[in-house]
C-alpha cells in the first residue's frame, strides 16, 4: 500500500487501482451520521490493510475489500513475487469527504493523507477511499476504490 514495488495499499494502491473519482471539496453528509467514529474505525482499518498487504496476507486483505479490489490487491502482491515490504504509518489524518445512499449500498468516502515511511524511506500519501456496506442485511465496511487524489 505503499509506492514500494508498485504496493497496493498506502501511496502505490491510489495509483494502480480505481473505482473512486477524486474530488474536491466536500460533499454531502447527513447530520446524524457519526463521523468522529467513522474516521477512527477507517484510521484502524486503513492501518490493518497496510499490515496485511506488507504480509502478503491475502485472507484479512479479502475481509476488508470487495472482490474487485481484492483482485487488484492480489495482482500487486503476486507482482512482488514474494519480496517483503515494511511499511510505517508516521501519522495518519483521514477526513469524511461524502457520503452516498445507493438503492443496494451506502458509499462513504474519505481523504487519507500524511506521511509514511516504506521500506526506510518517507512519502506522503494523499488518497481517497471509497468504502461501502449493504444497506439491508449483513455485511461491514469493505475498500470499493482507492484513488491518488
Amino acid at each position: 500500500l505503499g509506492n514500494q514495488g508498485g504496493s497496493m495499499i498506502g501511496a502505490g494502491i491510489g495509483a494502480n487501482v480505481g473505482g473512486a473519482s477524486a474530488s474536491t471539496g466536500k460533499g454531502h453528509i447527513p447530520a446524524d451520521f457519526d463521523v468522529a467514529g467513522f474516521v477512527r474505525n477507517a484510521k484502524v482499518n486503513y492501518i490493518r490493510l497496510q499490515a496485511a498487504n506488507d504480509a502478503g496476507n491475502l485472507d484479512d486483505i479479502r475481509a476488508f475489500t470487495t472482490p474487485e479490489m481484492f483482485a487488484e490487491i492480489q495482482m500487486d502482491i503476486n507482482e512482488r513475487q514474494g519480496q517483503s515490504q515494511t511499511t510505517e504509518v508516521v501519522h495518519l489524518d483521514a477526513e469524511v469527504v461524502q457520503v452516498n445512499e445507493e438503492a443496494a449500498l451506502y458509499i462513504v468516502s474519505v481523504r487519507f493523507s500524511g506521511p509514511l515511511k516504506e521500506d526506510g524511506q518517507s512519502v506522503e500519501i494523499n488518497e481517497l477511499w471509497q468504502l461501502s456496506k449493504p444497506r439491508h442485511g449483513g455485511g461491514g465496511w469493505v475498500v470499493a476504490g482507492i484513488q491518488q487524489a
